[in-house]
């Protein structure tokens, strides 16, 4: 490797860790479980989609949902996969606006 691609000194960053620091696991759960501790307001419109959508379909697409983010007109969805993307535009698209009342739905993929 040539000297001039390496600038040690003070660019250089040190990363300290904690000497107990962890790894942990948590198992994932359905997104209305979360989101009726960390965000009552969109639970409540969770629960007018169930009930537009039917349990078996709301529990297939809208339950493996990462996170739920909506303001005024617009919606940002984290979706598990590329598959579960395009799932969720093809067959949750309209409900979801409507429920939420929402005409700007972007949805997104995790990894």
């Amino acid at each position: 490797m040539r000297d001039d691609l390496v600038v040690p000194g003070e660019g250089e960053e040190n990363f300290v860790l904690a000497r107990d620091a962890a790894v942990v696991t948590v198992p994932f759960s359905p997104i209305e479980i979360r989101m009726k501790k960390e965000k009552p307001y969109v639970f409540e419109k969770l629960v007018v989609l169930k009930e537009m959508m039917g349990e078996e379909k709301f529990k297939r697409l809208i339950s493996k949902i990462r996170n739920i983010n909506y303001a005024d007109t617009r919606m940002l969805i984290v979706a598990e996969s590329e598959l579960h993307r395009t799932n969720l535009e093809r067959e949750a698209l309209k409900d979801m606006a409507k429920a939420f009342n929402v005409d700007n739905i972007r949805i997104v993929t995790q990894g």
